[in-house]
C-alpha cells in the first residue's frame, strides 16, 4: 500500500453517522484515497490498516463498490479494493492482500502462535503412530514417504525432523494471511487458516488450522459443507461436496468431495476421493476412489483404482489397529475386493475377491489375485495383456491437473521401468525354481501366502521374458535409432552401452510415493541428511528434483546392465548378427504381447458382452443395438491402436535391420 494516514476529523464523524465505531480511532490507518463512505456499521479494535477502496468487484453478475460493511475488524491490515461485508462474528488477525472479497462469514480469525496446518503429525499407515508424517506447506510425497518408511534409520529421522521443524518455526505466525484476489463467501467459522492468492472458498462449513497454496494459474477450490481441520491443501485441489477431513494432507490438482470422511491421511498428486472412508493412507498420486462402501485403512497406493466396496482390515484385536499394507503403483480392486493386513501386493495387479490370509507377492507384477473357493489364487503375468494395463500407460500423463509452475511432486509415469522390470526378472526366477521343484502330480504350489497352479508356473515366466524381452531390447533399439546420426560405425555403437562395474547397484529400484529410483540414491540422500551436507528443507527438495531428473540416465545404465545378463550383449560382443537377432527377438515378444491384448479385448465384445442389450429383439437387433452403443471390434479405437501398433512392430524391425545391415564394421 501507498503512505497510509490518520483519519480527519470529518471522516471519523461520517463513519460514526454511519454506525461505526473504533476501540481507538488513532490505530486505524486508511490509504490517501480512503473513501468513508464505503465503511457502515463497521467496528474496529486494535491497530487497523486500510488501503484504498474506491473500486469494485463482481459478485455473481452484479457490481457491488468496495469497503467494508457490517463487520468487525481487529488488528487487521488490508489491501485495496477489498470487499468485507456482513461478518457475523468478527475478522481478527489477518493480512488481507488486494481484491478479496470476504462476504457473509460467520468468523475470520487467526489466534495468537498458530502454526496454519504446518507441524501436525499425521498417522499413516499405522493407525496408531509409529510412521508420523509432519504437515509443512512445502510436503511432496517423496518427503512424506521419507519420514513415513524409513523409520530403520534413527539418526536420519532425527535429522529430517530437526530440518522439517527449523523450517516451520522460521515462518511468521503474528497474522494469518490471504492472498490477492481470493473470494471467501457464505462460510461458517475460518479460523487458523492461511489462504492463497486466487483461492475461493464458497460455502464451506467450518475449516480450522490450516493452509490452503494457490495460485492465479491454478487456483483452489474449498466448496459447500466442508469440514476441514489440521490440513494443508494444495494448488489446484477442488475440496467440496460436504467432504469431512481431519489430519489430512490434499496434493495438487486433486479433487475430494461427494462425502468422503478422511482422516490422518495424505492424498498426493491428481488423486481423487469421493464418497469413501479413508482412514491412514497414504494415497500416492493418481490414486482414486469413488465408492460409497469403500473403507481404505492402513495401506499405502499409488495410480490405485479402488473398486466398490474395497476393504482392508488392519484390526486383529489383539494389540490395536497396527497392521499395514502396500498395493504397489498400478494396482486395481474388484467389487468388495477385501484384503487382511499386513499384506503387500505386486504392481499392476487386480485384487478379486476377499482375501483371508496375509499376502506376499511384490516380486509378481502384473498378475491377477482372485479368491476362490475361500483360497488366494495367484495368476502371474496375466495383466500384462490387459486392455487396461495399455490404457493405464497412456492415460496418466495425460490427466495431469497440475497447472503450477511449480510442482511438488515428482512423478515417473512409465508402466515399464527397471523397478517393474527387475521384479519380473525376480518373479521368472522364482517361477521356473518353484516348476522344476514341483512334481507333476502336484496341481498347485503355495507362495506368499498364495496358491498358484503349476500350469501357470511355466505360463506366467514365460508372459515375464516376453515383457522383459520387449521392454529392454525396446530401449536399446529406441537408443540406437536416436544415436543413428552421431554413428558411422558399429564400434561407435558401442560407446552407448555401460557396462562393467557400476559406483550405485543398477538393479535396487524403489518407488517413492511415484518416484522410480535407485535405492542406492536414496540411501546416498539419506546419509547426506545425516551428515548434513543437506542442512535445510530447500536443499532437501532440490535434491530429490535433481534425482528425478537423472531418472532416465539411471535407467540406460539398468538397461545396459541387464542386457549383458540377458544377452551377453556388450561393446565386445556388438555385432550386425547379434542386434539383428535380438531386434528379431523384441519383434517377437512386442507382437506376441500385443496379439495377447488384442485377443483380450475381443471379449469386451463377445456375445456374453452382449446380454441385456436389445431388450425384446431377435438376435439380429440385439447386436444392432449394441453396436449403436459399443460400437464394434474393428471400429474401436482403441483397438485401431492396437492394429496400427502391430504394423508398427513389423515396420520398426524392418527399419533396424535395414540401418544395422547399412553400419560398416
Amino acid at each position: 500500500m501507498s503512505t497510509l494516514r490518520r483519519l480527519s476529523q470529518d471522516e471519523i464523524g461520517k463513519l460514526v453517522r454511519q454506525g461505526c465505531s473504533a476501540e481507538n480511532w488513532d490505530w486505524i490507518r486508511v490509504a490517501p484515497d480512503f473513501d468513508a463512505g464505503r465503511v457502515v456499521f463497521t467496528k474496529f479494535f486494535g491497530r487497523v490498516q486500510i488501503g484504498s477502496n474506491n473500486g469494485s468487484v463482481e459478485i455473481d453478475g452484479i457490481k457491488k463498490p468496495c469497503g467494508m460493511y457490517n463487520a468487525t475488524v481487529a488488528d487487521c491490515i488490508i489491501g485495496g479494493n477489498v470487499l468485507i461485508s456482513n461478518i457475523g462474528s468478527s475478522i481478527q488477525r489477518y493480512i488481507i492482500e488486494d481484491n478479496v472479497i470476504i462476504e457473509d462469514v460467520s468468523v475470520l480469525v487467526t489466534t495468537m502462535g498458530s502454526r496454519f496446518g504446518e507441524g501436525v503429525q499425521i498417522s499413516v499407515l499405522n493407525e496408531t503412530g509409529g510412521r508420523n508424517v509432519t504437515l509443512f506447506k512445502e510436503l511432496s510425497a517423496q518427503t512424506a514417504y521419507l519420514q513415513a518408511i524409513y523409520k530403520n534409520n534413527d539418526s536420519f529421522q532425527e535429522k529430517l525432523g530437526s530440518l522439517i521443524n527449523t523450517h516451520i518455526n522460521q515462518n511468521d505466525n503474528d497474522k494469518g494471511k490471504i492472498g490477492k484476489d481470493a473470494r471467501i463467501r457464505s462460510c461458517g467459522v475460518v479460523q487458523d487458516v492461511n489462504i492463497g492468492p486466487c483461492a475461493s472458498i464458497l460455502g464451506a462449513t467450518e475449516i480450522k488450522n490450516g493452509t490452503i497454496l494457490s495460485c492465479p494459474e491454478d487456483p483452489t477450490i474449498i466448496g459447500a459443507n466442508v469440514v476441514a481441520r489440521d490440513f494443508i491443501i494444495s494448488e489446484g485441489a477442488v475440496v467440496d461436496g460436504g467432504a469431512n477431513l481431519e489430519n489430512i494432507f490434499v496434493g495438487q490438482g486433486c479433487q475430494i468431495g461427494k462425502l468422503l470422511t478422511a482422516e490422518n491421511s495424505l492424498f498426493f498428486a491428481n488423486s481423487e476421493g469421493f464418497q469413501t472412508e479413508v482412514c491412514s493412507v497414504f494415497a500416492g498420486p493418481y490414486s482414486v476412489t469413488h465408492h460409497k462402501s469403500t473403507l481404505l485403512i492402513g495401506c499405502m497406493l499409488s495410480f490405485f483404482n479402488g473398486g466398490s466396496g474395497t476393504n482392508q482390515s488392519n484390526h486383529m484385536y489383539k494389540l490395536g489397529p497396527v497392521h499395514q499394507g502396500i498395493m504397489e503403483r498400478g494396482c486395481k480392486t474388484g467389487s468388495f475386493s477385501y484384503i487382511l493386513l499386513e499384506s503387500m501386493v505386486g504392481a499392476f495387479s487386480v485384487v478379486i475377491g476377499k482375501h483371508m490370509t496375509n499376502i506376499d507377492t511384490p516380486d509378481f507384477p502384473f498378475s491377477f489375485l482372485i479368491e476362490e473357493n475361500g483360497k488366494s489364487n495367484l495368476m502371474p503375468g496375466i495383466n500384462l495383456f490387459s486392455i487396461g494395463t495399455v490404457r493405464d500407460e497412456e492415460k496418466w500423463p495425460s490427466r495431469d491437473r497440475r497447472k503450477s509452475a511449480l510442482k511438488r511432486d515428482c512423478i515417473v509415469f512409465d508402466v515399464f521401468s527397471p523397478y517393474t522390470v527387475e521384479k519380473m526378472r525376480r518373479g521368472r526366477a522364482i517361477l521356473k525354481d518353484l516348476y522344476e521343484k514341483t512334481p507333476r502330480e502336484v496341481k498347485t504350489v503355495f507362495y506368499g501366502g498364495v496358491q498358484i497352479r503349476r500350469l501357470l508356473l511355466k505360463k506366467g515366466a514365460k508372459y515375464y521374458s516376453m515383457a522383459i524381452d520387449r521392454y529392454l531390447i525396446g530401449s536399446i533399439i529406441s537408443k540406437i535409432e536416436d544415436f543413428s546420426s552421431q554413428s558411422a560405425s558399429l564400434s561407435d555403437l558401442g560407446k552407448l552401452f555401460h557396462t562393467g562395474k557400476h559406483h550405485l547397484n543398477v538393479t535396487r529400484w524403489t518407488d517413492t510415493g511415484g518416484l522410480l529410483v535407485m535405492t542406492d540414491r536414496i540411501e546416498i540422500l539419506m546419509k547426506d541428511v545425516v551428515d548434513e551436507r543437506i542442512s535445510t528443507i530447500e536443499k532437501l527438495l532440490a535434491r530429490i528434483k535433481e534425482i528425478h531428473d537423472t531418472y532416465r540416465n539411471d535407467e540406460w545404465d539398468y538397461v545396459c546392465f541387464t542386457a549383458e545378463q540377458e544377452y551377453g550383449l556388450s561393446p565386445r560382443s556388438l555385432s550386425r548378427e547379434n542386434m539383428i537377432s535380438l531386434a528379431e527377438k523384441w519383434e517377437n515378444a512386442a507382437s506376441s504381447l500385443n496379439s495377447l491384448v488384442l485377443e483380450n479385448t475381443k471379449s469386451e465384445f463377445a456375445e456374453a458382452s452382449k446380454i441385456s442389450y436389445g431388450v425384446d429383439l431377435d438376435p439380429e437387433n440385439r447386436s444392432r443395438d449394441f453396436k449403436s452403443v459399443r460400437g464394434t471390434f474393428d471400429s474401436n479405437p482403441v483397438v485401431a491402436k492396437l492394429i496400427q501398433k502391430k504394423e508398427q512392430i513389423g515396420l520398426r524391425l524392418q527399419r533396424f535391420t535395414a540401418l544395422i545391415e547399412n553400419y560398416p564394421e
